[in-house]
């Protein structure tokens, strides 16, 4: 499938969930990535993301608070767009402030959060509109994580998030398409490195 009719028929199935079903969904989820984050040594940061209002994305606010309270001393960092298509890297902390982008998205002010380098950081967490079983993702289109992704060590570990199952294969991928390497769905885990 390419990744428009992906995109589109994904969107369109978020849309068509009962709030209910959105609810089971986001805690299996929930759930799944906290048990996978417990093999994590200890102290590692966490690059995440905040969730699009009204997109229907997967909603990574408990997700945060429970990384923020675990025994794990893990930090979190977000996403701040500076620049043309350029993200950056901020650690956040419990007196951070935030500021709402162009996109409807928080992001960390820089006054109160501290900037590190994208080969700092240990996973990140990458939303998504839907994948396939090699762990190529869909997005929004914009190449943000791309190229973010670009920037990080081989070894960082990605980690998509989604709400639903794969598709067999994108066929339109392009040369700057980073793959994923665990994928964790409100079903299951999938390892693809």
């Amino acid at each position: 499938m390419k990744k428009l009719e992906i995109r589109n028929k994904h969107l369109a199935l978020r849309k068509s969930w009962t709030q209910e079903e959105w609810q089971m969904r986001h805690e299996q989820l929930h759930q799944q990535v906290l048990s996978y984050l417990k093999s994590l040594p200890k102290g590692t940061i966490i690059f995440s993301f905040q969730s699009i209002e009204g997109k229907r994305e997967v909603d990574t606010q408990l997700i945060h608070e429970t990384i923020a309270h675990s025994p794990y001393e893990f930090q979190l960092a977000f996403p701040r767009v500076e620049g043309e298509g350029k993200m950056s890297a901020y650690l956040v902390h419990e007196k951070t402030s935030w500021v709402r982008s162009a996109w409807g998205i928080l992001e960390p002010d820089p006054i109160t959060a501290k900037k590190i380098e994208p080969n700092e950081i240990q996973v990140v967490l990458v939303p998504l509109i839907g994948f396939d079983l090699q762990g190529h993702r869909v997005g929004f289109g914009k190449g943000f994580y791309d190229r973010f992704l670009s920037q990080c060590q081989p070894n960082c570990l990605k980690i998509g998030l989604s709400l639903e199952g794969p598709v067999q294969q994108i066929d339109d991928l392009h040369a700057f398409d980073i793959a994923l390497d665990v994928i964790i769905s409100s079903e299951r885990l999938y390892c693809i490195h």
